[in-house]
């Protein structure tokens, strides 16, 4: 029994010293995590109003580079949970945020060119 305890704490003292090593503090890592995630949702919070407004008010360059905006958000959290995770979902749907916002950053060039976006 003695025996069990004494390993069971080796092994703990095996894992504080591995952690110490890699030099991470788990409470940094998570406050950043969920800042991230907070931040993505405050984003899309501001943005949605905002890109409704600019289609009622026919504001297209507006509402254009909100959507672009959007679509390289959700492309950069896909693309990070798929690097991760390896799941294909989220390769998949990177691969589509990614072709909406490459879409919408054209549409938001050409509209700039065009002077149509400024006027309407």
């Amino acid at each position: 029994m003695n025996n069990s305890t004494e390993n069971d704490n080796n092994r703990k003292e095996e894992i504080l010293e591995m952690s110490r090593q890699l030099k991470q503090d788990e409470g940094t890592e998570y406050a950043v995590n969920k800042g991230a995630k907070l931040g993505k949702y405050y984003a899309e919070a501001v943005g949605f109003p905002l890109f409704i407004v600019s289609i009622i008010a026919e504001q297209w360059f507006a509402a254009a580079a909100v959507a672009a905006l959007y679509c390289a958000i959700d492309f950069g959290d896909f693309l990070a949970k798929y690097r991760f995770l390896k799941q294909k979902r989220y390769l998949i749907a990177a691969i589509i945020f990614g072709f909406l916002g490459i879409v919408n950053g054209v549409l938001v060039l050409i509209l700039a060119v065009t002077s149509i976006g400024w006027w309407g």
